[in-house]
């Protein structure tokens, strides 16, 4: 049984110096290329030998020759200088996309009402920019921002995280749609009892909308039969169409519709229901170039 020696590590500088003998045949030219004196070569492959235990080069009259373990050696070197050099270049690409991208987490209606502006704003300014949106409800996009899935998540309110720093970019106003023959229609105004007595669709549980509407109407309504849970603002909106129902929505996702004449919006009396839109980021952690940039749109307008 052979008992290998433990050695060190290879160390690339020794290697890059062996291979450049090898390859030039002249400790002097070996020298000339890699701008080092030739007494420095000559150290460093004696370095190399003695870790190695073993000679790796014969000198002649004209020039060098590689031992057995040399030829063996070479072959390895030039593969490991090589990985090297592509695991510099790669990182650096890396570095240099993660520069000009962004893992951005949107709430589905500022997916459908908001993004598609944003993004063109965005790319006037960055054109090269590469973004991954993941769009989910605000429970969800909180948590993807604390586990740094996303850098910015785009969320309504209530928004809280205690690792998360969220700042207003935008209000909006919840508002009550009917369809354009719905008796509602013709009313001065609406309460919050007559929000109870009707049929009312809503987004599921988790989303914003859903906490707003429920701190509004009671848990103890939303769980009842007269209420519909829907996944989409989209679903909500054709559904009222249908006269299914009422609904409270965001302003901002039912002006498409108000201004065609197929919903109508119907005042609520003596209470105007303010949202505001968020960016949510963890707290102390330095936003990509990219990240700076689309919160500072975001901001100004």
């Amino acid at each position: 049984m052979i008992e290998w020696a433990t050695m060190g590590l290879l160390d690339t500088g020794k290697l890059q110096i062996f291979t450049a003998i090898a390859q030039e045949g002249s400790f002097t030219r070996a020298a000339e290329r890699l701008s080092l004196t030739q007494p420095t070569v000559s150290q460093q492959l004696a370095s190399l030998e003695k870790m190695l235990g073993t000679p790796l080069v014969i000198r002649q009259p004209r020039g060098v020759k590689l031992t057995e373990a040399g030829e063996t050696l070479l072959g390895y070197a030039e593969r490991i200088l090589g990985l090297n050099q592509e695991a510099i270049e790669k990182t650096l690409e890396t570095a240099e996309q993660a520069k000009r991208s962004i893992r951005l987490g949107v709430g589905h209606t500022l997916a459908i009402y908001l993004l598609p502006n944003l993004l063109k704003q965005l790319r006037q300014r960055q054109p090269d920019v590469e973004i991954r949106i993941l769009a989910g409800n605000t429970g969800d996009l909180l948590e993807a921002a604390t586990n740094e899935q996303v850098e910015l998540a785009l969320v309504g309110s209530p928004a809280a995280h205690p690792q998360l720093e969220i700042t207003p970019f935008m209000e909006d106003e919840l508002i009550v749609i009917a369809p354009p023959d719905d008796p509602w229609v013709e009313l001065p105004g609406v309460t919050l009892d007559d929000l109870r007595r009707r049929t009312l669709i809503t987004r599921e549980n988790g989303s914003a909308l859903h906490a707003s509407v429920r701190e509004l109407v009671g848990a103890d309504y939303l769980g009842s039969s007269q209420v519909i849970i829907l996944e989409e603002t989209e679903a909500i909106k054709r559904s009222v169409e249908a006269k299914l129902g009422i609904a409270l929505i965001q302003g901002i996702a039912a002006q498409q519709e108000l201004d065609r004449g197929t919903l109508r919006k119907v005042p609520l009396k003596k209470k105007i229901i303010k949202r505001s839109y968020n960016i949510a980021r963890k707290r102390n952690r330095e936003l990509s170039p990219v990240g700076e940039v689309l919160q500072a749109i975001l901001i100004e307008e």
